[in-house]
């Protein structure tokens, strides 16, 4: 009998972590469509469409994944939470200054969104905001550096920030990025248990930047 009752618990705890997982990625978005609704469905500005369009493919992949083992610990979720927030709080209103042309900023957030969806695509449903254990993707982007993903949602916020340029955005879209390191840091931590993860680390250095980082 308890360890029927301690097998209940356990799965009462694996789907509140997946509601929860799901809850993180929406509360964002709807403040990001609410906060920018002006520059989205009414000036209808290529940046800023192609910004929520990478939010929906995130959104569509983690409502798609397969339930799996998540970390339980507190920082991880911690910093899904703030990875997943600072990106999502960026304003088209804050400033008017665009260090960019519109062509080039929607050129490099395109290839941002081009490298993370080929990143989603090769993950498909194990893809997951919250750190956790999942089968190792060796093809595609994954050959070249280990985390295409947030590669790719750097270029896009890269991308946005340079035509929307302002204090705000450079604190929110800087924090993210300092954020998604931690992460990188901390998925690795877990990741690095299965020894297919391990060898595969050792051929492809890189974690985000080719010859950088």
């Amino acid at each position: 009998m308890p360890d029927k009752n301690n097998d209940n618990h356990k799965m009462k705890h694996f789907v509140f972590q997946e509601y929860m997982e799901k809850l993180i990625i929406i509360v964002p978005y709807i403040y990001f469509i609410y906060h920018n609704s002006e520059s989205i469905f009414i000036i209808m500005n290529p940046i800023s469409i192609l910004y929520l369009f990478e939010m929906i493919l995130e959104l569509f992949f983690t409502l798609l994944r397969f339930p799996g083992k998540m970390s339980h610990n507190t920082t991880d979720w911690i910093l899904a939470i703030l990875g997943t927030y600072a990106a999502q709080i960026v304003s088209t209103h804050a400033s008017n200054t665009h260090l960019a042309s519109i062509t080039f900023c929607f050129i490099l957030s395109f290839i941002g969104i081009l490298v993370s969806f080929s990143a989603k695509i090769c993950l498909g449903r194990s893809f997951a905001i919250v750190a956790a254990v999942r089968v190792v993707k060796t093809y595609g982007p994954y050959r070249i550096i280990r985390h295409p993903m947030y590669a790719g949602y750097m270029l896009t916020s890269f991308g946005f920030l340079l035509y929307n340029f302002s204090l705000w955005n450079i604190c929110t879209i800087f924090s993210a990025w300092f954020v998604q390191i931690l992460r990188i840091q901390a998925e690795e931590k877990i990741l690095s248990t299965d020894p297919q993860w391990s060898l595969w680390s050792k051929h492809v250095r890189w974690k985000l930047l080719p010859f950088i980082y």
